[in-house]
């Protein structure tokens, strides 16, 4: 008996044994179980790498105050059908185009775009009435005042204007979309009148004007208000109130072309006679 029960334990202990030299290994095998690598982020969702910054010595500094705002006019065949109103186009990023076509225009020149104040070119757009105005001047006076910690070696400065609207006495200020006339006479049309000035960066002269300048080559254009291409819109293009001008893709992007356009030949024309 005692024979018996001795070799039953012993085969027990046999068993657990044999069992337990079985689950140690996938115990150890759960143990050690190394973490789950993490996987490489895409590219595409890398964080967007910033420009880099702007270095060494400014050799054009782009002060534009043309992209603020967008009038909305329409010029009847009687003062009764002449309304004009202007909204704010910030958002259209105007001003940025214009430092982006210079750049364009003149590779491997540092050129920089020069912030400047809200409301810095009020006295030169809205100036006090006088009798005798010198343009020139009052604008030195706000480029001067801008560029006070700039330190670029000329500015090219860029302004609106109001060109005359050819066979009325009513003018067309600055950028904006015009709808002329009334009925199967009418036509819609973009205008973009902007000048712009060279000034050196010590002195603040202003640079002669080219002989083919940007006041040349809008002149030439007022002619064709309505058959341009750049210029030409459908009537449905004119918004039914100015508010909806701001939201309206057709006017910002038909704009941005004309913009571009006019700015290359302006540009070009300067860098030229240098």
């Amino acid at each position: 008996m005692l024979r018996v029960f001795t070799a039953a334990t012993f085969l027990a202990c046999l068993i657990i044994s044999a069992s337990a030299q079985t689950q140690s290994p996938q115990r150890a095998t759960t143990q050690t179980d190394a973490p789950a690598a993490k996987k490489p982020t895409p590219k595409g969702k890398a964080a967007a790498r910033q420009p880099a910054p702007e270095s060494g010595p400014c050799q054009i500094g782009i002060i534009s105050a043309i992209g603020g705002k967008f009038a909305v006019q329409k010029v009847g065949l009687t003062v009764f059908g002449n309304e004009l109103t202007e909204v704010p186009i910030d958002a259209w990023g105007l001003d940025d185009l214009v430092v982006a076509r210079v750049r364009a225009a003149a590779p491997g020149i540092n050129v920089r775009k020069i912030a400047s104040p809200k409301g810095a070119f009020e006295p030169y757009y809205h100036p006090p009435t006088r009798l005798f105005r010198n343009d020139d001047e009052e604008l030195t006076a706000v480029v001067r005042q801008i560029t006070a910690s700039s330190n670029c070696a000329r500015y090219f400065v860029f302004t609106t204007y109001a060109a005359q609207l050819q066979g009325t006495n009513q003018t067309l200020p600055g950028i904006g979309v015009l709808h002329h006339g009334s009925g199967p006479f009418s036509n819609t049309s973009l205008f973009a009148n902007f000048v712009v000035r060279v000034f050196d960066g010590q002195s603040f002269a202003i640079a002669k004007r080219p002989s083919a300048d940007l006041g040349a080559i809008l002149a030439g254009s007022f002619g064709r208000m309505g058959q341009d291409p750049l210029t030409k819109l459908e009537a449905e293009d004119f918004p039914a109130s100015p508010a909806d001008a701001v939201a309206s893709s057709t006017l910002r992007d038909h704009t941005r072309a004309l913009l571009a356009a006019r700015l290359d030949k302006a540009v070009a024309a300067y860098l030229k006679q240098e």
